[in-house]
């Protein structure tokens, strides 16, 4: 009787854990908790935006209301995002800005028109790599997390 006692205790003890939540961190948090700073557009290094050397070029997303918010070179912007139902899909909207030019009107220009084309995302260590739908080797967008 004991035996059976115990073999029912264990068992039941095995279900409850089984049933307990995953507590690993999902992709949208990894993603969503983060100052992403902008390094590298199509290939071409970022090193500073047209602001100051403190302010730099960023996005940031916020998982809650599936809305990006960030700084271009010139100028801020805003849009939305949305997580696909497999690891690394991402698609972000067409980002509304602010409207001043500036001596990086180019490179901000291709960062914005970059940002909609992402199809996926991958974060290695504090990296973000955006990729479009024709290379999933070689990232349209660089981003390194802040300090």
């Amino acid at each position: 009787m004991r035996i059976l006692t115990f073999c029912v205790s264990i068992m039941g003890a095995c279900l409850v854990s089984s049933c307990q939540q995953d507590t690993a961190k999902p992709a949208s948090s990894e993603l969503s908790g983060t100052r992403w700073m902008l390094t590298e557009v199509e290939g071409v290094p970022i090193s500073l935006s047209s602001y100051s050397d403190t302010y730099r070029s960023y996005i940031q997303f916020d998982a809650g209301s599936s809305a990006t918010a960030g700084l271009a070179p010139c100028n801020s912007f805003s849009g939305n995002f949305r997580l696909g139902a497999a690891a690394g899909q991402l698609t972000i909207s067409q980002q509304g800005s602010t409207r001043t030019t500036c001596p990086a009107q180019t490179i901000e220009n291709n960062y914005l028109m970059a940002l909609p084309r992402t199809v996926s995302y991958e974060i290695s260590g504090r990296e973000l790599r955006l990729y479009d739908a024709t290379n999933s080797t070689k990232p349209l967008l660089l981003f390194t997390a802040a300090e």
